[in-house]
């Protein structure tokens, strides 16, 4: 088989037929459709058993793990095909932008997956206006090009729709980080920008749909950004970096960011006891990397004065010096 469609799904009903709608609007040949249900409360895996019923290419599992990583990796140890395509329920692709990628990867043996762009917004596709930035050009950068793009800046990461894989990619690097409650797509691709040969297509490959009664926007809203990035540094980057600590840039990049975050959390944190005990357990999680004595020393000053000022030179002074050194 040629191409596995994973969909993972979680109260979705009223997107059910849209996504399914979605993929046989592209047009390709010899596919399959997998639905996984995670712990649906509505009548989601019902919807998805009536399309199973009528259309053969459609299957359906259930992963009881709660969680994005645990849904998409149920869908990969299923998937059948030789290459993969994992699809968010409630977004939608543009026109022949799945065949521009396959024909990608039929034509270019040594490539292992390659990436579009994707467009945010809180209408469909009909009602979104296509900016006029793509040229369809295929870019091809040796590894660990992209890695290092996307780990530097998370402004330049695209969701999981704009790639399409090669299924051995994941014998390479792995499934999905199941410890990470969100940040698993981008933990998987950075690993895959470093590790593996990625291309990127300058095509518009799907649309993200915004909306606010999403569980994991909401829970961002709530959560701050050093918070956030935190469990993905420890639970992914942080083992990556002790395995490749031959990547001199990606092992600067990593230590920069992760001691900026480090100090933020502590600076973010109220009440002087509480400061003090979260960089105890804070430190005592990335242990294995034994931050050097200035760092921590400049971090009881900041569990004493959380100011601005005492973060501000800690971030771009002090550590940018420690990791040169």
């Amino acid at each position: 088989m040629k191409v596995s469609v994973i969909i993972p799904a979680y109260n979705a009903s009223q997107f059910i037929t849209k996504s399914y709608t979605s993929i046989l609007n592209q047009n390709i040949e010899d596919f399959e459709i997998i639905y996984v249900d995670n712990n649906s409360s509505d009548t989601t895996l019902d919807e998805i058993k009536k399309l199973s019923k009528t259309d053969d290419r459609v299957s359906w599992y259930v992963q009881k793990t709660q969680g994005a990583g645990p849904t998409r990796n149920k869908g990969l140890e299923k998937a059948k095909g030789n290459y993969l395509y994992f699809f968010d329920v409630d977004d939608e692709i543009y026109p022949n932008a799945l065949n521009r990628m396959i024909d990608v990867l039929d034509h270019h043996p040594d490539i292992e997956a390659v990436f579009g762009k994707m467009m945010k917004s809180d209408k469909s596709i009909s009602e979104t206006p296509i900016p006029h930035d793509e040229s369809h050009e295929l870019i091809i950068k040796p590894k660990p090009f992209w890695g290092l793009q996307w780990f530097s800046s998370l402004k330049t990461v695209v969701g999981p729709p704009a790639f399409l894989y090669r299924k051995e990619v994941f014998n390479k690097i792995g499934g999905y980080n199941e410890a990470l409650r969100i940040g698993q797509d981008t933990a998987l691709d950075i690993k895959l920008g470093m590790t593996c040969n990625v291309a990127f297509l300058d095509t518009y490959v799907y649309l993200y749909y915004k909306h606010t009664t999403s569980t994991i926007e909401q829970f961002k809203e709530k959560t701050s950004r050093a918070s956030l990035q935190w469990p993905r540094f420890v639970k992914e980057h942080l083992p990556f970096y002790l395995e490749n600590k031959h990547e001199t840039e990606f092992g600067q990049k990593f230590l920069r960011q992760l001691y900026h975050i480090l100090g933020k959390q502590i600076y973010s944190t109220k009440g002087l006891v509480n400061r003090y005990t979260f960089k105890n357990q804070l430190l005592s999680e990335i242990k294995a990397v034994n931050p050097p004595l200035l760092i921590r020393l400049y971090l009881n000053i900041l569990v004493l004065f959380p100011f601005s000022s005492v973060l501000k030179f800690y971030s771009y002074y002090l550590v940018p010096y420690i990791v040169k050194k």
